[in-house]
């Protein structure tokens, strides 16, 4: 059995880390790394560092608050400039327990693609050994598990975020074994794994409600006496610091419902109309069943964010097993691993190959630096400055997002990748394409990226 889970292990982390390097970074995951280069430039020249005066209050309420924007008692991070190689005034510790987890790898093996991705496979590969001991505690025999953390080894989309410069893989790996303490009456334990949760990601916080309809539904009547109690001293404190402790921010009755959710938790490894079926036809688990439906809940009417994947990323491996559950017989347990290894191999192009659809901006980048002369400045929506090192320190960049109607003085570039036009002006955006010269983009490549040259 040993033996057998290994392997697994060792094949959930050849699939996430096969190639993990070569994709270029994307999206969120440069705050991720501008976050935790702060971090280890920091930590290997305090020269580097930058701090706030800010009282021990300010910085406990931050942090029991996780509030990015301020320094914490755990944690002070700024964004890492990559131009000017020095931190920049934005402060955001996000996730910051994976933050200094990553620069911790910096450290060894330097910043790259390779090593900003390393947390996350290493994560997600072990959510396969922490998936074998969650089914034990929830009652699977030992084939059972074994199959289940099969199914989590070949997982699409635990493979896809797991090869992703996020903190999604971790929150999720201590989201489950949080589930599983809980489960088990190991109250302290469950205590530390949830503020590490937490820490990592705000929706934790809708466990203790999913708890809290646990525990009545069980009739332990102590432990929703706890709950309560818990809740009216939270709203007092929240009345007494004027501190938002339960980031209402984030809240808000939804016009029309996220019901997206359904589809991104259900959509594996059946069609979203199965696996949901077979979610609610399984009488067993209403421990989990309450907690993804209370999330789900929450999520679909009350967040006011857009809808993602990634939200519901931490319940899939409950998902996966409440409906591994109602189909026990070992036959169909088969074809359920058969068809996880189809759905991988189907698709392997995106993971490993680059077919993701991105914008390829190492390729359009360059037709910017062969044109760039000192004393031009950039102009950009979510400037990719990790891959601009090699530009003078002093190279002005504009942000078009904070600078919606910037002077066009001087000379210099007008970057942005395609699918962030909408963060323009539409006067803006013609102007730029009516008056500048187009370097890179639609018309001249399939790169996704927009380059425009002016003043020259």
């Amino acid at each position: 059995m040993k033996k057998l889970l290994w392997f697994i292990f060792v094949l959930a982390f050849f699939l996430r880390i096969y190639q993990v390097g070569q994709p270029v970074l994307k999206e969120d995951e440069f705050s991720t790394v501008k976050a935790a280069a702060y971090i280890y430039h920091c930590q290997k020249d305090p020269d580097q560092c930058r701090y706030q005066s800010t009282s021990f209050k300010s910085r406990l309420l931050a942090l029991i608050t996780a509030n990015e924007t301020v320094p914490n008692l755990g944690a002070e991070v700024y964004f890492w400039d990559f131009i000017k190689s020095e931190p920049s005034q934005v402060h955001s510790s996000r996730a910051w327990p994976h933050l200094y987890s990553l620069a911790s790898v910096y450290h060894w093996l330097g910043i790259s693609e390779f090593s900003s991705r390393l947390v996350s496979v290493i994560s997600g590969s072990l959510l396969v050994i922490a998936g074998y001991w969650f089914s034990r505690v929830m009652g699977g025999s030992v084939n059972f598990s074994l199959m289940y953390s099969a199914i989590l080894a070949l997982a699409f989309p635990l493979v896809d975020y797991a090869r992703v410069a996020r903190m999604y893989p971790l929150y999720g790996l201590v989201f489950l074994l949080l589930v599983g303490v809980w489960h088990r009456s190991k109250r302290l334990t469950a205590g530390l794994l949830f503020l590490l949760a937490y820490w990592l990601h705000l929706l934790t916080l809708i466990l203790p409600i999913a708890w809290l309809v646990w525990a009545i539904i069980k009739k332990q009547w102590r432990l929703v006496a706890v709950f309560i109690l818990a809740l009216i001293g939270l709203i007092i404190l929240n009345g007494y610091l004027k501190v938002d402790f339960f980031q209402q921010q984030f809240l808000g009755w939804a016009r029309l419902p996220h019901w997206q959710y359904v589809k991104f938790l259900f959509s594996y490894p059946f069609s979203w109309w199965i696996g949901l079926a077979l979610f609610l036809f399984n009488r067993r688990q209403r421990y989990l069943k309450i907690i993804i439906i209370v999330y789900l809940l929450v999520l679909i009417f009350i967040t006011n964010f857009p809808p993602g994947g990634a939200y519901v990323l931490a319940l899939l491996p409950l998902s996966i097993w409440v409906q591994l559950d109602t189909i026990k017989p070992r036959w169909w347990l088969g074809a359920v691993l058969v068809l996880a290894g189809c759905w991988l191999v189907a698709g392997s192009g995106y993971l490993y190959f680059g077919r993701d659809g991105q914008a390829k901006i190492t390729r359009a980048y360059p037709a910017m630096l062969v044109e760039f002369k000192p004393g031009d400045k950039i102009l950009a929506v979510q400037l990719r400055d990790y891959y601009l090192q090699d530009l003078p320190p002093d190279t002005p960049v504009i942000d078009l997002q904070e600078n919606p109607y910037p002077e066009f003085s001087g000379s210099g570039f007008v970057v942005w990748e395609q699918e962030k036009s909408r963060h323009f002006k539409p006067e803006v955006l013609n102007y730029i394409r009516t008056n500048f010269k187009h370097l890179a983009g639609e018309g001249l490549d399939n790169w996704g990226v927009e380059i425009y040259l002016f003043g020259k």
